[in-house]
């Protein structure tokens, strides 16, 4: 594939999979791969760039949320959204929406406190 919407139709419906409260764990893990790697698949294809990485990092956060720390990494999410220094002020704001209920599930203090003040500064 290498038209963005192609990647696009494919991140949709995988995501629409993870976001599906039915599914069992599992299942909703293998498509959330799926749409990670769909959603690289599309910013390599002509996807902007920062709404590619916006939806990566509320698509695991989700899954902090929906299926626990043990699906994603609430750590590395937490740190990968604070490497990132690129996005405009309205991707961190969607963002910033899926990253709140993820901070309690950092186990580093000081990340924990870095991204809690990153999240202060765009609410």
């Amino acid at each position: 594939m290498s038209d963005p919407n192609d990647w696009e139709w494919v991140r949709v419906l995988a995501q629409g999979r993870v976001y599906d409260d039915e599914r069992p764990g599992a299942n909703r893990l293998a498509w959330a791969a799926v749409a990670l790697a769909a959603s690289h698949g599309g910013e390599r294809s002509g996807v902007r760039r920062e709404r590619a990485v916006a939806n990566r990092f509320a698509l695991r956060a989700r899954l902090v949320r929906s299926l626990g720390p043990w699906a994603a990494d609430p750590d590395a999410l937490a740190a990968d959204v604070l490497a990132e220094t690129d996005l405009p002020a309205r991707h961190q704001k969607v963002v910033a929406r899926a990253l709140e209920p993820v901070i309690p599930h950092v186990r580093d203090d000081g990340l924990r406190s870095r991204a809690a003040d990153w999240l202060a500064a765009r609410a």
